[in-house]
C-alpha cells in the first residue's frame, strides 16, 4: 500500500463492463521529504469506489490487494492494479521518539 494525492480524474467512453460505475482517478505518490509529505513524481491510475476527490490523501492498494477493495465474489475477475482503499484523515508519526499526529486537508 501506498499513500497518495488524487490529482486527477481519467475519463473512458469505454471500458470493461466489471469497472463500470466506478472512478479511475490519478494519485500522485507522495514520499517522504524531511518532516513533509511531497509527490515523488510518479503518478498512477487507481480505481475508487469509496468516493476519493481531488485534493484528498488516500491509500491505494496493489494487485490482489487491489482487486479485495471492490465487493467478493465478483472481486476475482475485476481488472484493476491499483484501487483506492482509504480517504486519509490524519498519520500518526514518530519525531524524536514522541508519535506526532499529522492531520490531513
Amino acid at each position: 500500500m501506498m499513500l497518495g494525492r488524487v490529482v486527477g480524474e481519467v475519463w473512458a467512453t469505454r471500458k470493461n463492463p466489471r469497472i463500470e460505475g466506478r472512478k479511475a482517478l490519478l494519485v500522485a505518490v507522495l514520499g517522504q521529504d524531511g518532516e513533509k509529505r511531497t509527490p515523488t513524481g510518479e503518478v498512477v491510475v487507481a480505481f475508487d469506489s469509496i468516493g476519493a476527490r481531488i485534493g484528498h490523501t488516500v491509500a491505494v492498494a496493489w494487485g490482489s490487494g487491489a482487486r479485495a477493495v471492490f465487493a467478493a465474489p465478483d472481486n476475482r475477475w475485476t481488472l484493476v492494479d491499483a484501487a483506492v482503499a482509504r480517504i486519509v484523515d490524519a498519520v500518526l508519526v514518530e519525531k524524536d521518539g514522541k508519535e506526532v499526529e499529522e492531520r490531513e486537508d
